[in-house]
């Protein structure tokens, strides 16, 4: 059920043409996990950028830009909500006052509906369970070892 993979390299060991070779072979191992939906996040000049779509990693052409040091991917196997809506796959796109962030999860979750109705969440065209994890970090509004703590307290699955 799905795989999560990256890259994190702060110290600029690799170039940007070693990682976009490293990507897409990283991507497609996972691929053993989930091969409905391959997406990516990175940011690059303070820009967070989110590409995801509804085809196996092997099929996807993943590039990055030579500033973005710190790379997350996942490769989705459906549990709930269809991946041909591209809204339904990962990594999920959050905002708080500091700034957006992503999100990208592996596996399931037996009381996102009940965290939704709990929590009072907004209602979301998304069907996926992981994105309520997205709404509670919006609702707490922040982003931090502390709040994810508490947020993932709140998770079964």
């Amino acid at each position: 059920m799905c795989c999560l993979f990256g890259i994190v390299d702060h110290r600029n060991y690799f170039s940007v043409k070693e990682k976009n070779h490293i990507l897409p072979v990283l991507s497609a191992e996972c691929e053993e996990r989930g091969t409905d939906a391959t997406g990516i996040a990175y940011c690059s000049h303070d820009h967070l950028s989110i590409y995801k779509r509804p085809l196996p990693a092997h099929r996807l052409r993943l590039h990055i830009p030579k500033v973005a040091d710190v790379v997350m991917g996942h490769t989705r196997m459906t549990t709930q909500g269809s991946e041909s809506q591209n809204y339904n796959n990962h990594p999920f796109y959050g905002q708080i006052a500091s700034g957006g962030f992503a999100l990208a999860h592996n596996g399931v979750l037996r009381n996102d509906h009940r965290l939704q109705m709990q929590n009072k969440l907004p209602v979301s065209r998304i069907e996926t369970d992981s994105y309520v994890i997205v709404q509670l970090l919006e609702q707490a509004g922040s982003v931090d070892m502390q709040t994810l703590g508490k947020v993932s307290e709140q998770l079964i699955g």
